[in-house]
């Protein structure tokens, strides 16, 4: 009897310890980007948000509170191995950032079984890095939900990026995994350094969570007039995991009404990550 309790008590240890820890959730949807320009981003950015704070309101009976300022601008380059898109067929995506001459990478594996996720190896000794798992929603063209968890680690970079080293270097969790070479050339996906504006500000109350909204731009460059994309999205987030019924609930509604009352949705277009690696069809050969 007693060596029968041990091993329920190590069995519902081991539960415990694998059981993942969703640090944060964002909802997505594609705008068209044929609204925006150079010359009217500000205003059709705010004209978004105010007609998505009716949707908001009816949907949440919470206000949505706060102005909209720009955020970011930056450059973000995606990196894989031309034609064998190697990363892209593990389940990976490399990607960088660069604001203000700082650098920062990030790589990221994507599933949509949550264990999938949680159990791959991001991890890096870099002292500033960090790592998160991530709940990602976005709406298919016909119209049905999707969900990819997103397990990632961020470091400060200063490598110049174009040999699978400079991830190895990095992240030496996936060095042991996947042991590919050094020397494996790393390539710009499609050729493109996409210039990035982000607007954030507006919040709505969910409940013990509060869930920010932001309006990402990608330009094919600085002095381009209209942006190849244009996503909305909001997030919410919790280090312990700890999602209440209520704020589930509504951030569900909420994303529901946004997919489908907002003017400014286009549900054919690709996402950022989709649209960087069909921009030059034969980056891949799939």
């Amino acid at each position: 009897m007693k060596n029968s309790l041990i091993t329920i008590l190590a069995l519902l240890s081991l539960n415990t310890v694998a059981v993942p820890i969703i640090d944060s959730k964002e909802y997505k949807v594609m705008l068209s980007n044929t609204y925006f320009s150079n010359s009217n981003e500000p205003d059709i950015v705010n004209q978004v948000f105010r007609e998505l704070a009716d949707i908001t309101l009816a949907a949440t009976n919470k206000p949505l509170l706060g102005d909209s300022y720009l955020s970011k601008i930056r450059q973000v380059r995606f990196y894989d191995v031309q034609h064998a898109c190697t990363l892209k067929k593990l389940g990976y995506i490399f990607r960088e950032r660069t604001e203000k001459n700082q650098s920062e990478v990030t790589l990221k594996y994507r599933h949509v079984d949550l264990y999938m996720s949680h159990f791959e190896d991001v991890s890096s000794q870099h002292t500033d890095a960090t790592t998160k798992l991530e709940a990602d929603y976005s709406v298919t063209h016909s119209g049905l939900w999707k969900v990819v968890y997103g397990h990632s680690t961020k470091v400060p970079n200063t490598r110049n990026i174009n040999e699978i080293k400079d991830i190895n270097k990095h992240f030496d969790g996936f060095e042991h995994a996947y042991q590919l070479p050094d020397a494996m050339p790393l390539n710009l996906v499609s050729g493109l350094n996409v210039y990035e504006r982000v607007y954030k500000g507006p919040t709505v109350d969910l409940g013990r969570q509060e869930a920010e909204f932001s309006i990402t731009l990608w330009y094919q460059n600085e002095s381009s007039n209209t942006p190849l994309v244009a996503e909305l999205s909001f997030k919410y987030a919790e280090q312990q995991g700890d999602f209440s019924k209520t704020v589930t609930q509504r951030a569900a509604h909420l994303f529901e009404s946004i997919s489908n009352n907002l003017d400014y949705i286009d549900s054919t277009s690709m996402t950022k990550t989709q649209f960087v690696y069909h921009h030059q069809p034969n980056f891949c050969d799939e």
